[in-house]
């Protein structure tokens, strides 16, 4: 057996052929080692003209592949450290931990699936959960959802559909905010009592200090109230 470099010809899942230039020899189809594969697989198909180590017989019939290695024309990743750990994908991608600073990152240029069976559970002891989109809505759906905090802020016009119950309401108009001047568009109905510690109006007519027209004993009805 002897140990040879090549350049990948053509690669599949799990092997690949490998052109030996001294030799202007292309191999069969050769194993490429891989960390395990009898229950747990993993899959990294090697690219065309990339550089491997092999192991081989002496007529290059039979052998397997080692893995790729760094060269001239394939130099180290560029963002490389001793402190950290990077996977980097042709289209810009990249996982990365710095250990170091202690910091996971997923650089994803497209869309990112996570699925699970059970639970997905997020949690940080001293820090912020952020969840950010500049140009794409946040959509989240459950059965149920709970959210738990001393206090709650919500910027921005907010839409329910369905029944809101609270166990105490109270609105403050906010100066400069756009439809935080205290106005309802639409009609209202309440099934319970009102209570206002302020004046209730009608238009210009008062609830509190209204008076009515053509009053008189007796049964009849009195007019219409005035201001």
């Amino acid at each position: 057996m002897q140990f040879k470099i090549g350049l990948v010809s053509d690669a599949k899942a799990g092997f690949a052929k490998v052109y030996f230039k001294d030799d202007d020899i292309t191999s069969d189809w050769w194993p490429v080692i891989v960390r395990t594969s009898l229950k747990d697989k993993e899959s990294w198909i090697l690219n065309a003209n990339e550089h491997v180590a092999c192991i081989t017989d002496t007529h290059c019939e039979e052998g397997f592949i080692i893995g790729a290695i760094h060269s001239n024309a394939e130099p180290p990743d560029s963002g490389a450290s001793k402190n950290k750990f990077r996977k980097v994908f042709e289209d810009g991608t990249y996982l990365e931990y710095d250990k170091s600073s202690h910091e996971l990152t997923a650089n994803v240029q497209g869309k990112v699936t996570i699925s699970a069976n059970g639970n997905i559970k997020a949690t940080t002891n001293t820090g912020n959960i952020e969840a950010t989109t500049t140009a794409g809505n946040i959509n989240a759906k459950a059965l149920q959802a709970t959210i738990e905090a001393p206090v709650i802020t919500l910027k921005g016009a907010v839409t329910v559909q369905g029944t809101i119950t609270a166990g105490g309401l109270s609105l403050t108009a906010m100066p400069g905010v756009s439809g935080a001047d205290g106005k309802v568009q639409g009609d209202i109905n309440v099934t319970g009592a009102v209570n206002a510690d302020g004046a209730v109006k009608s238009g210009a007519i008062s609830l509190g200090t209204h008076k009515h027209t053509g009053v008189q004993t007796g049964s009849g009805t009195s007019g219409t109230p005035v201001p």
